[in-house]
C-alpha cells in the first residue's frame, strides 16, 4: 500500500516562479469567463430577495451602481499610480463599466427570462473572448515592441524581476527603455548586472546608463547608447549669444551623443537658464589624460564668455599659456604665467572677495546677479596642481562664490598628491575627460553620475569626448557622454577679437582691491596665430579694452610686445661691429685684471698657512649703527619699515627677504631687534599688508600685497 501511494504522488518539479507564473495564466484567462458563468448565480440570488420589498430592491440598486462606479474609479487610479499603457487603462475602465452594469440591471430585472439570461451570456462570452485576445496579443506585441533582446537578457543574464515596460529610439541612436524593478528587486541590482548586458549587447564600456526616480525606487531609466554619433565630431556654431550679458543664458561647449547641446550655468542664476537649474555657482574641476581635449574645450568656453559683457576672465598657467591660450590670449584680462605670482593672486582674491561682498551686501544683494554693477570673474587656472594649493587657494574656493567669481581647476589627475581633497571637496561640478583608468572620475564625478555608468576609460583616443555634471546641468544627463566643439584656433581668435568690441571693462570696486596686482598686469589685445595666409582674422580694433580710472597706473604698459614671435624673426648681423665689441669687452677685462691687487697679494696662501693679522692702521669694515645720533626709537622705526614698504609698492617689488631691512633695524636703539622686527611682521601679516610665501623656493620670504600707508600717500 505504502508503495502504491509512493508511486500516485505526483511530484510538482516547477520553480517557484513557474507556479507563480501558472496561477497568473489561469487568473488571466479563467478570470472573465468566472464572471459570465458564475455573476447570473449571484445577481438572481440578490434579485430574488429583494423583488418583494420594492424600497430594498431600489436601494440595492443603488447601492450595486455606486460600488461599481467606486470600484471602476479605483481601478482607474491604480493605473495610473502603476503608470500602465493607455490600452490596458481602456481595457480596465470597459470591463467594470461592463460588470457594474450587468449587476445593477440584473438586480433590478432578473435573470428569469431567457432574453435576459441570454443577454448576460451573450455579453459576458463577448468581452470574456476579447479579454482573452488581448492578453495573448498584446503582451506578444508589447514583447516584439521592446525588443526581442529582453527575453535573452532575461533568461541570460537573470533579469527576471526587472519587468521591462517600454522601450522607444529617438532616432539618434539612442534607446530609452523605463524598467519596473518587482518583488522587492532593487536598481543597484541591475546596475551591477549593466557590465554583463553591454557585454551581451555588444557595446563598449559606458554605453548603457540608468537614472532612477526620486519618488518610486522601483522604477528605473535605462539608456541604451547603440551608435555613436561622435566620431565625426561637431563643427563650432560661433558664439551662443554674442553681445549679451553673462547672466542672461547658459554657455554652450559641445554635443551630447544625442544630438542635444551641453550647456552650463556658470553664474549660477541665469536670465534665461534654458532647462538648466538656478542656483549657486559650482567650481569645476577639469580632469583628463594630456591629450584628452581638456584644453580645446576651455579655448571654446573661454571664447564663448568672451563674446559677452559683464564678465572678466583670469587666465592662470605657469607651464605653457602661450602654447594653450596663446591664439585668445586676448580674452583675457588678467594672464598670470608663473607661479609665484599664482601664489599671489589668490592672497590678494582675499581682499577682492571682502570688497566685492561688502558692495554687493550696500546693495542688498545676498549673491552676484546680472547687472549689479560688477562684473563676474571667470578664474580658469591651467595646469593646476604647479600652483593650486595652500590656504589662500582653498579659502578662495569656499568665499569667492556668493561675490560672483567661478574657478576652474584643469588637472591631469585629482587625486591626492595632486590636489588638496578637501580643495577637491569644493569644486562641486566636475568635467571627466578621458582618462587611462575610468574609474578615476570618481574624483571629479559626483557618485550619482558613477552609479548611472558615466566611464571615461578611453584615454587620449577620443579627444574631446568627456562627461558633464553639475553647473544647472540636469542630473540625468550627467552619465551621457558629450563632445566639445571642433573648432580652429584662428576662429576662435576672431570671435575674440569681435568680441573686444563689447566687453565690459572690470569694473572700479574689484580694480581698486587687485592694487598693483592689476596695474601692473599682463593682457593683451591680439591673438597670437601662425603667420599663415587666409587665416580669416579681420582688423584689429582701433581701441583696446578700457581701463577703469580708478585703477590706472600711468607708467604701467597697457600691452606687452609678443617677445615669442620677435624671437623668431630673421635679424642681420653686423659682423664688423661684434668684432670691434669683442674687442673692447676683451681691453676692460685686462683692465680690471691689472688693477686687482689679490691675485700677486694672495698667490702664496694655502689652507695650512695663517692668515698675518691685519695693520693697526688698516681700514675696518663698519655696518652703521654706531652713531648714537643715527639710532631710531621704535616708532621712528616704524615709520622707516612703512616708508620703505611703500615705496617698494610703488616700484612695482613684489615680495622682498628680511636681509633687505637690515639697515633699519641696525639703526635701531632696542636690545633685540629681531624681537621688534617678528612683532612688527605679525603686526602686517595680520593688517593684510604681507604675507608669507608659502612656496618651497620662496621659503622665508614675504610677498607684499599693499602699501602699509593709508591710500599710499604717506599719512
Amino acid at each position: 500500500m505504502a508503495r502504491r501511494a509512493s508511486a500516485s504522488k505526483k511530484i510538482d518539479t516547477r520553480t517557484e516562479e513557474e507556479q507563480t507564473s501558472d496561477r497568473q495564466l489561469y487568473l488571466t484567462y479563467g478570470g472573465p469567463w468566472a464572471v459570465t458563468f458564475g455573476g447570473p448565480l449571484l445577481v438572481e440570488t440578490a434579485h430574488a430577495v429583494l423583488a418583494q420589498q420594492p424600497t430594498s430592491l431600489a436601494l440595492a440598486a443603488l447601492g450595486v451602481a455606486g460600488m461599481g462606479a467606486g470600484l471602476t474609479k479605483l481601478v482607474a487610479r491604480m493605473d495610473e499610480v502603476a503608470k500602465r499603457d493607455k490600452d490596458t487603462r481602456v481595457l480596465h475602465l470597459v470591463n467594470a463599466t461592463a460588470v457594474t452594469a450587468g449587476a445593477t440591471l440584473g438586480t433590478v430585472v432578473g435573470l428569469e427570462s431567457s432574453t435576459t439570461i441570454g443577454g448576460w451570456l451573450l455579453v459576458g462570452a463577448g468581452l470574456s473572448i476579447g479579454n482573452n485576445l488581448w492578453s495573448k496579443l498584446h503582451k506578444k506585441a508589447a514583447g516584439e515592441r521592446t525588443g526581442g533582446k529582453w527575453a535573452t537578457l532575461e533568461a541570460e543574464i537573470g533579469l527576471a524581476k526587472h519587468e521591462l515596460k517600454e522601450a522607444k529610439s529617438n532616432g539618434k541612436g539612442t534607446v530609452t527603455a523605463t524598467i519596473e524593478a518587482k518583488d522587492g528587486a532593487t536598481a543597484d541590482e541591475l546596475a551591477r548586472k549593466i557590465p554583463a548586458m553591454t557585454s551581451a549587447l555588444k557595446l563598449g564600456t559606458g554605453r548603457i546608463t540608468h537614472t532612477v526616480d526620486d519618488d518610486d525606487a522601483s522604477q528605473i531609466t535605462m539608456r541604451v547608447q547603440v551608435a555613436d554619433l561622435l566620431k565625426e565630431g561637431f563643427p563650432w556654431p560661433g558664439p551662443s549669444a554674442f553681445g549679451t550679458g553673462f547672466g542672461d543664458s547658459p554657455l554652450h561647449v559641445g554635443r551630447y551623443e544625442d544630438g542635444e547641446t551641453v550647456k552650463v550655468n556658470i553664474p549660477g542664476v541665469l536670465r534665461d537658464p534654458q532647462e538648466l537649474t538656478n542656483g549657486n555657482v559650482e567650481h569645476a574641476i577639469f580632469q583628463g589624460v594630456n591629450g584628452s581635449g581638456k584644453t580645446q574645450g576651455n579655448a571654446g568656453m573661454i571664447t564663448d564668455a568672451a563674446t559677452r559683457s559683464e564678465v572678466s576672465i583670469i587666465i592662470v598657467n605657469a607651464a605653457k599659456f602661450m602654447q594653450d591660450y596663446g591664439h585668445i590670449r586676448h580674452a583675457a584680462d588678467m594672464v598670470i604665467t608663473t607661479t609665484a605670482d599664482a601664489r599671489r593672486f589668490f592672497k590678494q582674491l582675499g581682499p577682492v572677495i571682502e570688497a566685492r561682498a561688502a558692495y554687493l551686501a550696500s546693495k542688498g544683494l545676498a549673491r552676484w546677479e546680472p547687472g549689479c554693477g560688477l562684473n563676474f570673474l571667470m578664474i580658469v587656472l591651467g595646469e593646476a596642481a604647479d600652483y593650486a594649493d595652500g590656504d589662500a587657494y582653498g579659502k578662495v574656493l569656499r568665499t569667492i562664490r556668493s561675490s560672483g567669481g567661478w574657478v576652474e581647476s584643469e588637472i591631469q589627475r585629482a587625486t591626492h598628491d595632486q590636489m588638496d581633497t578637501s580643495a577637491r571637496a569644493n569644486h562641486p561640478a566636475g568635467v571627466a575627460f578621458g582618462l587611462s583608468d575610468g574609474a578615476e572620475a570618481q574624483y571629479v564625478l559626483p557618485p550619482e553620475a558613477i552609479d548611472a555608468g558615466a566611464f571615461p576609460g578611453w584615454g587620449n583616443r577620443k579627444p574631446g569626448y568627456s562627461y558633464w555634471a553639475g553647473m544647472g546641468i540636469p542630473q540625468e544627463r550627467w552619465a551621457v557622454v558629450a563632445r566639445t566643439y571642433a573648432v580652429d584656433r584662428a576662429t576662435l581668435a576672431a570671435a575674440v577679437t569681435a568680441g573686444l568690441n563689447v566687453r565690459t571693462p572690470l569694473d572700479s570696486i574689484t580694480a581698486q582691491a587687485f592694487g598693483k596686482l592689476w596695474e601692473n598686469r599682463t593682457f593683451y589685445t591680439t591673438p597670437l596665430l601662425a603667420s599663415e595666409p587666409g587665416t580669416g582674422i579681420p582688423p584689429m580694433p582701433t581701441t583696446p579694452p578700457a581701463t577703469p580710472a580708478a585703477s590706472a597706473a600711468p607708467d604701467a604698459p597697457t600691452a606687452y610686445d609678443d617677445q615669442e614671435l620677435e624671437d623668431d624673426m630673421d635679424v642681420e648681423v653686423d659682423e664688423e661691429l661684434i668684432a670691434r665689441e669683442t674687442a673692447d669687452l676683451e681691453d676692460a677685462l685686462a683692465k680690471i685684471l691689472e688693477d686687482d691687487p689679490e691675485p700677486g697679494e694672495y698667490e702664496d696662501l694655502s689652507v695650512d698657512k695663517e692668515v698675518a693679522p691685519p695693520a693697526d692702521d688698516a681700514p675696518v669694515l663698519e655696518l652703521g649703527g654706531g652713531d648714537d645720533t643715527d639710532q631710531l626709537t621704535s616708532e621712528q622705526g616704524r615709520v622707516a619699515l612703512y616708508e620703505r614698504l611703500d615705496q617698494w609698492v610703488r616700484e612695482g617689488k613684489l615680495s622682498f627677504a628680511p636681509r633687505e631691512l637690515t639697515d633699519i633695524l641696525l639703526r635701531l636703539g632696542l636690545r633685540d631687534t629681531k624681537r621688534w622686527f617678528y612683532r612688527e611682521r605679525d603686526r602686517l601679516i595680520e593688517a593684510g599688508v604681507i604675507s608669507e610665501d608659502d612656496s618651497e623656493e620662496g621659503y622665508g620670504r614675504y610677498d607684499l600685497m599693499r602699501s602699509p600707508l593709508a591710500d599710499g600717500d604717506g599719512k
